[in-house]
């Protein structure tokens, strides 16, 4: 009869499948933290945008012209026919130009490439604004954050 002599430790089998095992560990955990990094900077990206918006949205509330009309020039308009109706207007209108050149300048800087970053005026007659911020996904598409703004 053939004497097998068992000396103690593992099989090289038993060695591979620990390592399998651990590898897939390895590689759970590794996916985990991707992922994890992929919504913070998604996370920075939309506090950034609701900065943004936040911080348009009080420079709106203190921009007034005279009349009670919304400033127009924020939308891109031309100052000077926005404040063809009532000349007082015109340096809000004015301001409306600069602060609108301000905020689209550091939305590009805050946000990633391709932002767009836009007022609206529903009823030029009413000081209503909706804000406006578009920006492209990680993973495709975009995101949008749409902040209404009543002065």
């Amino acid at each position: 009869m053939l004497k097998v002599d068992r000396t103690p430790g593992f099989t090289l089998t038993e060695a591979l499948v620990a390592l399998v095992i651990l590898l897939l560990g390895i590689a759970g955990s590794a996916t985990l933290l991707l992922q994890t990094v992929r919504q913070e900077r998604e996370s920075g990206e939309r506090r950034a945008a609701i900065r943004l918006a936040a911080s348009m949205a009080d420079q709106l509330r203190a921009l007034r012209r005279p009349d009670g009309h919304a400033v127009m020039a924020i939308t891109g308009a031309n100052p000077a026919s926005a404040c063809a109706d009532d000349t007082a207007s015109c340096p809000a209108e004015q301001a409306a130009v600069r602060l609108l050149a301000e905020w689209t300048a550091d939305a590009s800087l805050s946000l990633p490439q391709d932002v767009s970053a836009i007022v609206t005026v529903p009823d030029p007659l009413i000081p209503e604004y909706l804000v406006s911020i578009d920006w492209p996904s990680v993973g495709g598409g975009t995101h949008r954050l749409e902040l209404p703004v009543t002065t």
